[in-house]
């Protein structure tokens, strides 16, 4: 699917750069030296392309090697923030250099490296990290470098798209999938779907530039947080159709339900949607109630422990927690801490929000039943305060965790004296801390993403009536479990029977008669009328309500 404003040929994009040439059925870019296209997302307004990997052997004099990106120079392109990471192959630190700065890195722990370390890529062999901007163009610097393995093979770092990495066939190929964000000028002259103008949204570089791009949106809302690169805009279009082409449809989304009927849906400034809810008969079970205390919303079922954030797309709350950090004894260079166990909670450690950061000099191990999930190790000769801030392997590391978790500990070997500092390593969830969030070392307070999952004796029914999905989730143990799942919507909560009233069309009678059906407490649905054999409309459909509407002849 090639969607406008990209198209075939010159007349079918938005401009020369979106032109996309079809060559034995595989579309390309020729104005990026003919990069293969492998998709086009209106959603997040990105393009995956291929992109070779960079490979690096160690200098005999330096210990060290480099490797350039493609320059995406003039072009309307960036490097995705949040839709790649940078993964390391080896041993020793990698890091991503923009115009001789460090934008990020990762170093890896090399003792008794296994094939199956390097396929899991958590700090053994192997390791992989996000970036914290959007950028033209990098440059990777190879460190420490050491030939492992039985093939003595060099040591390999690119950019990937990070739903596309597999680390047990990457290593088979020269080209990995990578992300990249497109941006839209005024020169475009863009229509959105509703006939409206698009938005204007500044888009923020790692130099501290800022990119102005239009946007037009379907499915995103004015939230703070937003699964794109690009900040998202509340506005809705038709079903299905395509945000950067006319259309004739708006919603109005005056009415959002979250909570349900006489429950309260905020708790001083925090979103409470349903199945969470204040109160034991506002939420789905007992785990889900939330008190609300001097405005801030607690769990009681999790220790109290503070709420900061629910989102329902994506069934992950935020929660705060106190950072722990430990001093080592003389005798002894071998630290464990324990982390909350969520034991036979409907909670899990996220793994696509949380990182594992040791603030220290030595290793740290992600540790479930005696298993190592997840290392990194960090050096501590010279080490500075802008390299314990930028955690990149000198008095600070950092790693991805490999699955969901339920409970672990964390155990930190070979430590080494730092200034008389104490170490300290926790999990944290980096995508409410923006470009700062590596500064945690200066709080004891930091922020822990948890999945919560429903199961059939929850007895969700979605919005509108409609049975929610089952999706599996893997376990770090090998074993997985079901979760039900309502699809998102950008307005109210979608697990909810009701949930989804807010979608009304800007339509005089329409709306008014949407508003009388939700004041008799019901909700309005769509429904096609046919006016002959080959032509319809959508009309609204009181549902739910208490009063029966008048009869409507529907085919």
């Amino acid at each position: 699917m090639i969607p406008y404003p990209f198209g075939i040929g010159a007349d079918c994009s938005v401009n020369p750069w979106y032109v996309v040439e079809c060559n034995s059925s595989t579309p390309y870019l020729p104005a990026l030296d003919h990069l293969e296209v492998l998709g086009v997302i209106l959603k997040s307004q990105t393009v995956t392309v291929n992109m070779p990997t960079h490979s690096g052997c160690q200098n005999p004099v330096r210990n060290s090697s480099n490797a350039t990106s493609f320059d995406l120079g003039g072009s309307p392109f960036l490097y995705s923030k949040l839709h790649n990471k940078i993964v390391f192959e080896g041993c020793g630190v990698a890091s991503m250099m923009s115009n001789g700065h460090v934008v990020t890195g990762c170093s890896t722990a090399c003792l008794n490296v296994t094939l199956g370390d390097r396929n899991n890529c958590f700090g053994i062999g192997c390791c992989q990290i996000t970036i914290p901007m959007s950028l033209k163009s990098y440059n990777i610097h190879f460190t420490g470098l050491e030939r492992q393995g039985a093939d003595r093979g060099c040591g390999s770092a690119f950019l990937v798209d990070a739903t596309s990495y597999d680390p047990f066939t990457s290593k088979k190929t020269t080209f990995t999938p990578v992300s990249l964000l497109w941006t839209l000028t005024a020169f475009e002259l863009i229509t959105c779907c509703d006939n409206k103008q698009p938005d204007s949204i500044p888009v923020k570089m790692f130099d501290g530039t800022t990119v102005n791009s239009l946007r037009c949106n379907v499915e995103s809302t004015s939230l703070t947080y937003s699964n794109t690169d690009i900040p998202a805009i509340s506005r809705k279009c038709k079903a299905g159709s395509n945000p950067y082409l006319p259309d004739t449809y708006s919603r109005d989304p005056e009415y959002q339900k979250y909570a349900k009927t006489g429950c309260n849906d905020t708790c001083g400034e925090v979103r409470i949607p349903y199945p969470f809810g204040i109160g034991a008969d506002c939420s789905v079970n007992r785990w889900y109630i939330v008190d609300c205390n001097s405005s801030k919303p607690y769990l009681p079922a999790l220790n109290h422990v503070e709420v900061l954030k629910i989102y329902t797309e994506n069934q992950t709350v935020i929660i705060g927690t106190q950072k722990k950090s430990s001093c080592q004894k003389p005798v002894q260079n071998s630290i464990q801490t324990m982390s909350i166990d969520l034991g036979r909670s409907p909670f899990l450690f996220s793994k696509q929000n949380n990182k594992l950061v040791f603030e220290g000099c030595g290793t740290a191990s992600l540790m479930d039943n005696g298993n190592v999930l997840a290392a990194c190790s960090a050096a501590c000769e010279s080490v500075t305060q802008t390299d314990r801030n930028n955690c990149f392997g000198i008095g600070c590391c950092q790693i991805t965790i490999p699955n969901f978790l339920k409970s672990y500990s964390i155990r930190l070997t070979n430590l080494k004296e730092e200034d008389g500092r104490c170490p300290s390593t926790f999990l944290v969830d980096e995508t409410l801390y923006g470009k700062g969030w590596l500064h945690v070392g200066n709080s004891s307070f930091i922020r822990i993403s948890l999945m919560w999952t429903l199961t059939d004796s929850d007895q969700v029914t979605c919005c509108n009536g409609i049975a929610p999905k089952r999706s599996i989730v893997h376990m770090s143990n090998g074993t997985s479990m079901d979760t039900l799942l309502c699809d998102g919507w950008p307005y109210g909560s979608p697990y909810l029977i009701d949930g989804c009233a807010s979608f009304i069309y800007v339509d005089d009678e329409d709306t008014k008669y949407c508003r009388r059906c939700i004041k008799r407490g019901g909700y309005c649905d769509y429904v096609k009328i046919y006016d002959d054999e080959i032509s319809s409309s959508e009309k609204p459909i009181c549902l739910g309500e208490e009063r029966t509407p008048p009869l409507r002849l529907i085919l």
